[in-house]
């Protein structure tokens, strides 16, 4: 899967602890190319258990601060604060669709999964791999609407969690 890996602009450098967590007195171009090669790992175990050959198509994943999440979970899910990850799939009309099209694009908001992950006791990189492999599914139209649909995409969020030695995230 080609991965597009955006960082907003307030997250790098000195000040964030985005390039620290990954690997201590790394430079920002080094915690990228971790942050990469961890993500990557993360969506070929997705690709074990799913047949979906969606998953070869490229996807954009951009880690956001608390105004740009805001800001888009406002457009366009009409809540005014922050969320822990938003999911855009590609919605190209049929004469447009190729083979090299995207999957879709994840906005994680960094700050929110750190105080998420702090509040439950989680690594902050284990809580990045659920929500990572969440929003996936999301981009592969898998739902939590409703009690069955949540069974579902939760049951195999956490067997793809298991494979990656992060604990479910539902228990």
């Amino acid at each position: 899967m080609n991965i597009d890996l955006q960082i907003a602009e307030d997250l790098q450098g000195s000040n964030s602890d985005l390039a620290g967590l990954l690997t201590p007195h790394s430079s920002d171009d080094e915690a990228l190319i971790a942050l990469h090669t961890l993500i990557s790992s993360w969506l070929r175990a997705v690709h074990r258990h799913l047949d979906d050959a969606r998953l070869n198509y490229p996807l954009c994943i951009r880690l956001c601060d608390l105004s740009e999440s805001q800001t888009l979970n406002l457009t366009y899910r009409g809540k005014d604060k922050p969320t822990n990850v938003l999911s855009f799939p590609a919605q190209l009309d049929e004469p447009f669709v190729h083979d090299d099209m995207p999957l879709g694009d994840l906005l994680i908001c960094w700050p929110v999964l750190v105080e998420e992950a702090r509040e439950q006791g989680k690594l902050p990189l284990h809580h990045l791999a659920h929500l990572l492999v969440h929003g996936v599914l999301h981009l592969l139209d898998y739902d939590h609407e409703d009690d069955i649909q949540a069974q579902i995409m939760e049951a195999l969020e956490v067997v793809v969690l298991a494979e990656l030695a992060i604990d479910n995230p539902y228990s």
